[in-house]
């Protein structure tokens, strides 16, 4: 009995690691506003839909773009972020399982095509969501739990997790003045979605009597996915006080495929449970992506040489649907063949997010920023791992400042972000199975923000 509980054990401690990297890697994935874009709108952390409008406004507010100063060129918004991924007891009672990195975060490129003042056209692309991180842990300790016998006098364990995504959209926006004091506008996009994950362990173990198992298990499904949707702004200026409104359509599919790798073998000496193995390979699968309905309100008041602003921007659910469907494959058991149908589902909860930021010149050329935004996930911790796999809730803190060099603007600043999530028990789990207890994945983000906007 002992020897059945730790084969299925086996299987669950896959899963169960699986939600947990992904989710610490996954960490925009079910998330809205975890990445600004622009010089400025960075340093606020987006909460500019009601804000005085420059060459930003093709994404947050496309109608504030007919209210925006001379025609801009973004020439450079990247982030240079720092992350560390951890989880508690995820290499084992007592020991953590870690990685860092330090790399680029793609912004926003966009600029202007200069026509007549009451209408306006420009281009944009944005990375809406990025990730490239890879997660391995190799040891011969405390691992004895994991491997596939009974009382091992020797055990090995390997983990890995990769996951690599990009989510990009390819937009024009058409901006109009439907009066010195209001402005509407919209933003087309094509949205391409790539994403590669994997999970895999393997694991060996000898008991004293010499026998050996070993057990490997990998998971991996890549797809890339084109849509189409957009974003219509309007957007208004009364004295002081500026605003606007957003409406986003869901993306309208267009074409998608995916590939699958499905692979389960354990050679057990002891006879106690016999082998087990299966494998499929499916390549040009139909795959499927969707994005929310959304809306969104913000405004800005100034008074002297302070400006506030404050935003707030709603998702609504994505109901369930199917990212791939694998075609049922086999798996040979000493018990007989058992069938396996796989299906990677997504759906989202609807998601409201705020935010306020204050703006303080000081002075002609240069202004300091600092702002706060909530960042719910719209994934249910009580859903099963699918497309997306974490329910992080964060809080995003920014700094910064811009300076403005003849024709230039400059942005230098800072945001942080962090979060945890307890891992829960794996629902409709095998009986005999267990979820490794404690485990707790945790993301700290600190971005550091340089743009450049230039004027003409």
């Amino acid at each position: 009995m002992e020897m059945v509980k730790r084969a299925v054990n086996f299987g669950c401690v896959l899963l169960v690691l699986t939600i947990a990297l992904t989710g610490a890697a996954n960490a925009q994935d079910s998330n809205y506003w975890s990445t600004a874009y622009g010089t400025r709108s960075q340093l606020l952390g987006g909460v500019v839909i009601g804000s005085p409008g420059d060459i930003s406004s093709v994404f947050y507010n496309p109608g504030a773009l007919a209210l925006a100063g001379p025609t801009e060129l973004l020439l450079a918004g990247n982030a240079y972020q720092y992350q560390k991924i951890s989880v508690d007891n995820g290499a084992g009672p007592g020991r953590t399982l870690a990685s860092s990195s330090v790399g680029t975060v793609p912004s926003l490129f966009a600029g202007e095509i200069p026509l007549a003042r009451e209408n306006r056209i420009a281009y944009s692309f944005l990375t809406r969501r990025s990730m490239d991180m890879e997660l391995e842990r190799r040891t011969t300790e405390g691992v004895e739990s994991l491997v596939p016998i009974a009382n091992p006098v020797f055990a090995a364990s390997e983990i890995q997790l990769r996951q690599h995504f990009s989510e990009s959209w390819y937009g024009m926006t058409w901006a109009h003045l439907l009066s010195p004091t209001i402005g509407v506008g919209i933003s087309p996009f094509v949205v391409a979605r790539s994403q590669n994950t994997r999970g895999a362990l393997l694991a060996e173990g000898q008991d004293a009597a010499g026998n050996v198992a070993v057990g490997s298990l990998s998971r991996e499904f890549d797809y890339l996915h084109f849509g189409l949707l957009a974003r219509v702004g309007l957007s208004g200026v009364r004295d002081s006080l500026t605003w606007g409104v957003t409406v986003t359509t869901p993306n309208l599919s267009v074409m998608g495929s995916g590939n699958t790798q499905y692979n389960t073998t354990l050679t057990d000496q002891t006879g106690t449970i016999g082998n087990v193995i299966g494998a499929d390979y499916e390549q040009d699968l139909d795959a499927e992506y969707r994005t929310p309905f959304g809306a969104g309100a913000g405004a800005s008041y100034g008074w002297g040489k302070t400006r506030l602003h404050a935003a707030v921007d709603w998702n609504a659910e994505v109901s369930s649907y199917t990212v791939m469907d694998i075609p049922e494959f086999t798996v040979s058991t000493p018990g007989g063949d058992s069938t396996v149908h796989i299906v990677i589902s997504e759906r989202l909860d609807a998601v409201l997010n705020w935010g306020i930021g204050i703006e303080q010149r000081f002075g002609p050329t240069w202004a300091g920023y600092a702002s706060y935004h909530t960042d719910l996930s719209g994934r249910n911790p009580d859903d099963a791992p699918g497309g997306s796999m974490t329910h992080w809730d964060l809080n995003h803190v920014t700094i910064g400042t811009t300076m403005r060099v003849k024709r230039s603007d400059f942005a230098f600043g800072l945001t942080g972000a962090f979060g945890k999530e307890p891992v829960t028990a794996l629902a409709n789990q095998p009986e005999g199975g267990s979820t490794p207890s404690n485990l707790v994945t945790k993301v700290t983000m600190l971005t550091v923000v340089v743009g450049w906007k230039i004027s003409f």
